[in-house]
């Protein structure tokens, strides 16, 4: 099955926009072209030498990885170096990369998401939300027989998605009055004559982006000349907001400590972990922030978590943990993120299911830390 690079960016980018990655983040194509034809892709953490080399042998169109290739403004592209040969690697063979790396920790549905799925977690939501969406609430007000088509604009064109729910709309009826003056058309009603008419006032939440391409679709549809409406900005963006870091949620059945650390070492394929704190007796609010993680620990307490599983703890993480009398497992930043390649999967597959090409995954990707 062969799919335009572009449809393959688009379906990331509807879970995981770019516009969620941190400032100082690299995410993005970073090497090809959106109209390049993929066939075979190639999913891993890291892109090395090796991983490359493993993409050229097996035949792959495009790498999708989680961590920045090109991270910082490149001053060469000198062949006497790694980077530079690797780039003339993906460029000799036509191999494109891809990033998706803090957008994807970030997103509602993102790798944070998966990880808490993984681990068994329900009730889960967002441990630190971030980048608030801005919404609108629109009143749209309409003569009584046409307001079922207004409503069918509104929900066709983004409004009123709520959740799981669309085309959510409140209808409420009332009298509307108006004056023709000269020059006007009115679709109801006589030249300077005072009409009174039984309307509909039509509200419905709209997310900014969507605003203008909106309204400009109900006026079209509209069958006053001159449509009254209202535009209102709501907070409901900073409430609502499901986009941030790690997630927050519980286990269906509370187990013990210790039992706890066998089912993290199941759940995410470890041989071992390390910890910092005072195991608890019993756990059943677990927070997880996939990567380095440890500036969550005075947010994951103030949650109410009996746990936090992340990566990268510190000496002084370690204190803290103990001082702030909450639990701290250390699965290691790969431990966390190998997760990646199949977090990716599961949305080409969910967003390309006609049109998905063959995924694989690195076999040649590790973990740089090494235990001996």
């Amino acid at each position: 099955m062969s799919v335009k690079l572009n449809q393959i960016i688009q379906t990331i980018e509807a879970l995981a926009p770019e516009k969620l990655a941190e400032a100082w983040d690299n995410v993005g194509l970073q090497v090809g072209s959106r109209q390049q034809s993929i066939k075979r892709l190639l999913l891993t953490l890291d892109i090395t030498a090796e991983v490359v080399a493993e993409a050229i042998e097996k035949k792959v169109d495009l790498i999708i990885a989680h961590h920045p290739f090109i991270f910082k403004g490149l001053k060469t592209l000198s062949t006497d170096g790694e980077k530079g040969q690797i780039i003339e690697m993906l460029i000799k063979n036509e191999v494109a990369v891809y990033v998706a790396h803090t957008n994807l920790d970030k997103a509602a549905k993102g790798l944070n998401h998966y990880l808490a799925l993984r681990m068994g977690l329900d009730k889960i939501k967002t441990l630190e939300p971030s980048n608030p969406a801005l919404y609108y609430k629109l009143v749209i007000f309409s003569p009584q027989e046409a307001s079922q088509k207004i409503i069918e604009v509104l929900g066709k064109n983004g409004a009123g998605t709520i959740g799981n729910y669309d085309y959510c709309t409140y209808r409420s009826p009332g009298t509307g009055t108006f004056r023709p003056l000269a020059g006007a058309k009115p679709f109801i009603g006589d030249l300077n004559k005072l009409s009174c008419v039984s309307e509909d006032r039509i509200e419905a939440i709209v997310a900014a982006p969507d605003l203008k391409n909106l309204i400009a679709a109900v006026k079209r549809n509209h069958p006053y000349e001159e449509m009254a409406y209202d535009v209102i900005a709501l907070e409901n963006g900073g409430l609502i907001n499901e986009n941030g870091l790690g997630k927050i949620g519980v286990l269906s059945q509370p187990m013990a400590g210790l039992d706890f650390i066998a089912h993290t070492k199941d759940r995410l394929g470890l041989v071992a972990l390390r910890g910092a704190g005072k195991v608890p007796d019993i756990v059943r609010r677990v927070a997880i922030c996939s990567g380095a993680g440890a500036d969550m620990i005075g947010l994951a307490k103030a949650r109410r978590a009996n746990v936090l599983i992340t990566g990268d703890l510190k000496h002084h993480d370690g204190q803290r943990a103990l001082e702030n009398n909450i639990w701290v497992l250390d699965v290691g930043h790969y431990g966390t993120e190998k997760w990646v390649t199949d977090c990716f999967r599961q949305l080409l597959e969910a967003g390309l299911p006609d049109a998905c090409p063959e995924m694989i995954v690195a076999e040649s990707a590790r973990d740089f830390i090494v235990n001996y």
